[in-house]
Parts: structure tokens; C-alpha cells; sequence
């Protein structure tokens, strides 16, 4: 058990809360956490398990995709 798991689990937590959010970063872990869960026990045995260790990282890069600032993060003001 180390800390650098920790570590890398923790940047598609904030990327999903907002960097300037705590309440978002609580509310990203309850996410990722519940949604590793869900997807490990209905397609894991699909997927030959293991997929807990990128199944964060893919719901990171669909809400970079979609919602940048993430859930909680402040609004992007565009500027002309």
C-alpha cells in the first residue's frame, strides 16, 4: 500500500469536482467511487478484471471532454 496510489486516484477526483471546489471533490470521489464499483461488478468479469485501475480515468477524460471545469468548478467567462 502506498501513497502514489492514493496520489493518481485523487487527480480524476478533482478533475471531476473542480480543482476550486472542496464540496466537488468529496462529491467527485463519491462518484468515481461508487461508479468503480457498479461498472467492476456488472462488467468485470467481461472485462477480465482489473478495471478499477482506468475506470477513473476514462470518466475524467468524458467530463475534461464535456464540462472542462468540472462539476463545482468556477464557470469559464470567454472574453471578446
Amino acid at each position: 500500500f502506498a501513497l502514489q496510489i492514493i496520489a493518481l486516484k485523487a487527480l480524476p477526483v478533482l478533475v471531476l469536482g473542480g480543482f476550486t471546489s472542496i464540496p466537488g471533490a468529496i462529491i467527485g470521489g463519491l462518484i468515481i467511487g461508487f461508479g468503480e464499483k457498479i461498472f467492476e461488478i456488472y462488467w468485470g468479469g467481461l472485462m477480465g478484471g482489473g478495471v478499477e485501475s482506468w475506470f477513473a480515468y476514462v470518466i475524467a477524460l468524458i467530463f475534461l471532454l464535456f464540462r472542462p471545469q468540472g462539476l463545482f468548478g468556477e464557470k469559464i467567462i470567454d472574453r471578446i
